[in-house]
């Protein structure tokens, strides 16, 4: 079973209204002449310079329902798009149609009576177990259409939110989308928009505009089909807004800044003591390698074997999962993943 954790109550983000301009800044403040700057000889990270790792949580638009092929969907068009930026990259999709806020709700979260449990496979516990550099959500309208108001949703959105902050982990949020639906669950999603917007900010991926055919419904020239989902041009669309926000130079950036001295706290905390806060140096992480499929899976068994074709451990494992490569000397090792009719081989290479 995948790794559970005890987590605040879903009220806790909501009324304890934690420093929202720490976990969420709404834009970059400009310098001023008491900041502090990054040494002028320090190496500033560009958007390549490393592999990103991008989790994206969420339901069936982010799992590329409506696009053909599945190519087209918005996350396999930006996980292409990363690869671009260095070969390594990689986007782990756990989105699954029909999700709600309350699926990607921490493992060990209790939803009241009449609520989805989380699912410990795609939830943001799942996502931030496979140490991502950010992460996305994308929730478009399976909310309203159960009837949660507004204020229920973005209940939750704070929960999932503080756990990415907890763990020093980005994270991005899809505003709703237009859905043919009805007048009241229309208004659940104008609300909705507006909560997003005002609440995250910049962190806020506007996924409305455009998209809209200018009364809450879904516009005719990006509509699948269905009232619901998009085609290939609407998947595009969302596309370009992902792009647009940049996330890879902003990462860069942070890992840039992320142990300089910040000139929002040098009146509070003196510099030696800001400077032991945020350590020069990363610890360096042991190797590991990333087991996935398609589509998460439970109770999948995993042999590895040394370059001698020797087994070494055999194992049952919920994917996608990080295994520790802590097996053996460097070479060539073969991992074998097996369920049912299924399977899978990993050559896998230590350096």
């Amino acid at each position: 079973m995948a790794k559970q954790s005890t987590f605040v109550t879903r009220n806790y983000a909501a009324n304890q209204h934690f420093n929202s301009r720490i976990l969420f800044p709404q834009r970059a403040q400009k310098p001023t002449a008491n900041s502090q700057q990054p040494m002028a000889n320090s190496r500033q990270p560009t958007a390549n310079s490393r592999p990103l790792r991008l989790v994206v949580i969420g339901s069936s638009t982010a799992a590329g329902v409506g696009a053909r092929p599945v190519d087209s969907s918005w996350v396999n068009r930006y996980s292409a798009y990363l690869k671009t930026l260095h070969p390594r990259s990689q986007v782990v999709n756990l989105a699954k149609s029909g999700y709600q806020t309350w699926h990607l709700m921490p493992s060990g979260h209790k939803p009241p009576p009449g609520r989805p449990w989380p699912d410990i496979l795609r939830n943001i516990t799942a996502a931030l177990d496979l140490r991502p550099d950010a992460i996305l959500i994308n929730l478009p309208s399976n909310d309203a259409s159960a009837g949660y108001p507004a204020r229920e949703q973005l209940d939750n959105l704070e929960v999932i939110a503080f756990c990415a902050w907890s763990a020093d982990v980005p994270l991005w949020i899809t505003t709703v989308q237009p859905r043919n639906f009805d007048t009241l669950k229309i208004q659940i999603q104008y609300e909705a928009l507006q909560a997003m917007n005002k609440r995250f900010g910049d962190l806020a991926v506007n996924f409305w505009d455009g998209l809209d055919a200018g009364n809450g419904t879904v516009n005719p020239r990006f509509d699948s089909g269905d009232g619901i989902h998009l085609n290939n041009a609407g998947h595009a669309l969302l596309y370009e807004r992902i792009v647009a926000k940049n996330i890879p130079e902003q990462l860069a950036q942070r890992r840039a800044n992320r142990y300089a001295s910040d000139g929002r706290w040098a009146h509070i905390l003196p510099l030696s003591d800001n400077m032991m806060r945020h350590p020069p140096l990363l610890p360096k992480l042991p190797p590991t390698v990333l087991l996935q499929a398609e589509q998460p899976m439970e109770n999948v068994s995993v042999a590895v074997f040394d370059p001698n074709g020797r087994l070494l451990r055999r194992q049952t494992l919920n994917l996608p999962h990080i295994l520790p490569a802590d097996f053996g000397p460097p070479g060539v090792y073969r991992i074998q993943l097996r369920k049912g009719t299924w399977g899978k081989t990993i050559r896998w290479v230590k350096i």
